[in-house]
């Protein structure tokens, strides 16, 4: 399912025109060194043939990883909690238990591979995520702008996250007993368990962890 479209770059530098190869998916079993340009970012690096300048030029891309039973499409910058491809839907319609998300910024997408390559849940670590962040607020006196899940440590029982705090976005690295991921776990496991059978691809971040916290506090009282 990899695919590969030909457009039209204008240069903001020169302002030279140049067709150029762009990739818009990727299947992990046809291109195995796939993960590795989305993790160094070379996947989107675009450099101009004439003067050589070079620039992040961000596409939507869809990342497909079969074994692993799960598929990324990024959106630069969407806000929609779903997006429905009928023909992808169509397409891998015969697979089964395929995670499907949209994510906004090429963070995320490294982000979401990371998780499901190992195994884990995202809603219940974005539910821990959202708890850390509170903490993380507190502490610092500042607003959380962004974080992602980084490690889960057995044996010392914790799971952890890089947030980027306040004005100037400075790192804060985060970690929390695992204990609350596995909690997590369990109100992902009873409360929200056919959020991956519905149609199309969803946006599971921090906003769909404030809305299912919310769900999830109304329905116990």
């Amino acid at each position: 399912m990899s695919e590969i479209v030909t457009k039209t770059v204008i240069c903001p530098k020169c302002r030279q025109q140049t067709n150029t190869d762009i990739r818009i998916s990727a299947n992990t079993r046809e291109e195995p060194n796939i993960r590795k340009m989305i993790m160094d970012e070379t996947i989107f690096r675009w450099k101009c043939p004439k003067c050589g300048f070079s620039t992040r030029f961000q596409h939507p891309f869809l990342y497909n990883d079969i074994e692993n039973k799960f598929m990324v499409y990024y959106i630069p910058q969407v806000e929609r909690q779903k997006v429905v491809d009928i023909k992808l839907e169509e397409q891998f319609s015969e697979l089964k238990d395929i995670k499907k998300r949209i994510v906004p910024d090429i963070n995320t997408l490294k982000e979401k591979i990371v998780i499901f390559e190992q195994g884990l849940d995202d809603m219940a670590l974005e539910l821990t995520k959202l708890a850390v962040s509170e903490i993380v607020s507190k502490d610092t006196g500042h607003n959380v702008y962004s974080g992602y899940f980084t490690e889960i440590d057995e044996e010392k029982n914790t799971v952890s996250f890089q947030f980027f705090v306040g004005g100037d976005k400075r790192s804060y690295i985060q970690s929390t007993r695992l204990d609350i991921y596995r909690r997590s776990m369990g109100i992902v496991k009873k409360h929200f368990p056919k959020v991956d059978q519905q149609l199309g691809f969803l946006n599971i971040g921090r906003q769909w962890a404030k809305e299912s916290l919310d769900n999830y506090k109304k329905s116990r009282k």
